[in-house]
């Protein structure tokens, strides 16, 4: 074990777990990684990517524990069809505003606070078996470190003068 996985902060793996639950439960889909590696999944399918995993929401107060702050990420789906993939983009999008799932994000400490506008990410001049179109979203998510190395304070005292 290293010094490294004694750490506890942020796990952004949770992100990946949780939106690749939700891409399937609502609209049976796979979410696979950016740059992840491996094979392309058959018809349309969601990509994702932590684009600013950390954004202080107050870089003038100076928290370390169990902080608020913001990330960006970066949702684009594939399809041979551009219409296809723009319809995709939008029930995805639709999805996460979605009541239920609001409620499963918030669960797992996730708030969407932004919904970027959506777009065409293909290049034209590339040739590409299929097309991009997607958006970015800024979650608010809360750190998870704590600072072993010091006592919290538990107790105060209040002395009244004069």
């Amino acid at each position: 074990m290293s010094k490294l996985d004694e750490i506890n902060s942020f796990d952004y793996s949770k992100l990946n777990k949780v939106f690749s639950s939700i891409a399937a439960d609502k609209l049976e889909l796979v979410l696979t990684e950016a740059n992840g590696g491996g094979h392309q999944p058959e018809g349309t399918f969601i990509s994702f990517d932590i684009i600013s995993p950390y954004i202080p929401i107050d870089e003038y107060f100076d928290v370390t524990q169990k902080e608020a702050f913001e990330a960006v990420v970066s949702f684009t789906l594939f399809d041979i069809s551009k219409t296809n993939a723009l319809f995709a983009a939008q029930a995805w999008r639709k999805t996460l505003t979605q009541f239920d799932v609001d409620i499963q994000l918030r669960q797992q400490g996730i708030i969407i606070a932004e919904m970027m506008p959506t777009n065409i990410r293909s290049i034209p001049e590339q040739v590409f078996d299929k097309h991009m179109v997607g958006f970015d979203v800024r979650l608010r998510l809360q750190e998870t470190y704590t600072d072993d190395t010091i006592d919290p304070i538990n107790d105060v005292e209040v002395k009244k003068r004069g």
